[in-house]
């Protein structure tokens, strides 16, 4: 089995650094071909029988073993350089984080295998507004990349205002100096208009890949040579009428994986897509969930939880579906439906999914007025569909996987869930103010109102 290390920031980020080579990893290579129709889109898969396929084969069964979830170190928010949501995994087991300062910066830190910080730098913008990191990745040489919105316009008036931003992708040296500032150009914002965009980040080493979105706006997919050149830029062929809660993932290699909800008609969209930005697959589902988180997996394949209040008892669940599209299996998770909050998380080495979120608590006899929220960790095998949760740590193994998968499958597999109030985490208040007064800005934008945890 493939060694992991696992680090945590509550409710927001997730990496998995494959040891043994210090951050090597197997990634996608992009060649699965779609089951879509010419449209790009398709129903649910159906058997040869015209019956919808459900992916209901026996769950595996979850026996108590001693597998990973030791915490090996941690980090308080006094010792943090911000509110960093963004992790990713470099070389020699470090970790790279990234974020926005309470000045209104963004901010990149490395650390060490032992937690300890290596170097930092706050990028202030070249314009002097509100700046904050939405992505980090790091290459296996070491290089940091960290991907920046921008603002470049913001005026309020009383009623109304003109808000204007950029994504830009920064890149830094292993031992931090700063090799190149890219900016993705395009037209200004009309007065009185807004454009906020979103974005997600990989490197291969070779290739950056940046994905960006936003609201009523199409989704670009970015490739960059290690110069910073642009080697490809095209438009995914996602629906036009897509919510503003996009989910988006993008493999080291480039490939993506969108899921949102989608209008005309309604129903939750999941697309695939390789590492050019061509279309894999398309899927449709007829139901009123909303998308939690997705995560592009190997050979075209990915992860995707949701409510699924459309299957009865499923509640929040993880599904996975396969290369070609059809679901492979569904995993009902030990939460309460989290359909409005986006989980954390990652795919590994060996194709486990490994999972962080946040598992509402009613009141408690010591905090008889307030609502607790508990950070809640993961590990899903590649084939199996396992585990659930509780208040305390736990283990299960799984048995009698369904499939062969590329590598061998984890021998434990662990879930647990670490007490963390939201009402005095700092880390978590911090951003729930920011996004309370974004919530203040789209109202005065005329945008629909954004879900704040």
């Amino acid at each position: 089995m493939t060694a992991a290390k696992i680090a945590v920031i509550p409710l927001l980020s997730v990496l998995v650094a494959c040891g043994g080579g210090g951050g090597e990893s197997e990634t996608d290579d992009g060649s699965t071909s779609g089951s879509s129709s010419a449209t790009g889109s398709s129903s649910a898969p159906t058997s040869s029988s015209g019956e919808v396929e459900t992916g209901d084969a026996p769950a595996p069964a979850c026996e108590p073993g001693e597998g990973g979830g030791a915490l090996e170190w941690s980090q308080s928010a006094a010792m943090l350089p911000g509110f960093v949501p963004w992790l990713a995994a470099g070389p020699d087991d470090s970790v790279a984080i990234a974020g926005g300062t309470a000045a209104g910066d963004a901010v990149v830190e490395l650390r060490d295998a032992a937690g300890a910080v290596v170097w930092t730098d706050v990028y202030a913008g070249a314009h002097g507004l509100d700046d904050v990191a939405l992505d980090v990745a790091v290459d296996p040489e070491g290089f940091v990349h960290v991907l920046v919105r921008e603002v470049i316009l913001s005026v309020q008036a009383e009623a109304m205002g003109t808000y204007d931003a950029r994504l830009v992708v920064l890149r830094y040296a292993p031992d931090g100096a700063k090799a190149w500032r890219w900016e993705h150009e395009r037209p200004p914002v009309e007065p009185w208009g807004s454009y906020e965009p979103q974005g997600k980040l990989a490197a291969d080493g070779s290739t950056i890949t940046m994905v960006e979105w936003a609201f009523d706006q199409p989704v670009s997919h970015v490739r960059l040579d290690r110069f910073g050149n642009v080697k490809a830029e095209t438009t995914l062929a996602a629906p036009e009428t897509l919510d503003y809660r996009v989910r988006v993932d993008v493999g080291a290699d480039g490939s993506t994986a969108i899921a949102a909800r989608a209008e005309v008609p309604d129903r939750l969209w999941i697309g695939r897509f390789d590492s050019s930005g061509a279309p894999l697959w398309s899927v449709d589902l007829e139901s009123e969930d909303k998308p939690g988180s997705v995560f592009a997996a190997d050979d075209g394949a990915a992860f995707l939880t949701a409510s699924f209040d459309a299957d009865p008892g499923l509640g929040f669940s993880v599904r996975k579906f396969a290369g070609d599209g059809a679901i492979a299996w569904t995993q009902p998770l030990a939460l309460e439906s989290q359909d409005d909050m986006a989980f954390g998380g990652a795919v590994r080495c060996d194709g486990a999914l490994v999972l962080a979120g946040g598992a509402d608590k009613p009141p408690q006899p010591d905090n008889e007025w307030g609502q607790r929220r508990d950070l809640w960790v993961g590990l899903l095998g590649p084939t199996a569909r396992c585990c659930g949760a509780s208040s305390t740590s736990s283990a299960c193994r799984s048995a009698g996987a369904t499939a062969t998968p590329r590598r061998s499958p984890a021998a434990a597999r662990w879930s647990s869930a670490a007490a963390s109030s939201a009402r005095t985490a700092a880390p978590t208040s911090r951003g729930w103010a920011a996004c309370r007064a974004a919530e203040r800005r789209d109202m005065y934008k005329g945008m629909p109102a954004r879900a704040c945890p």
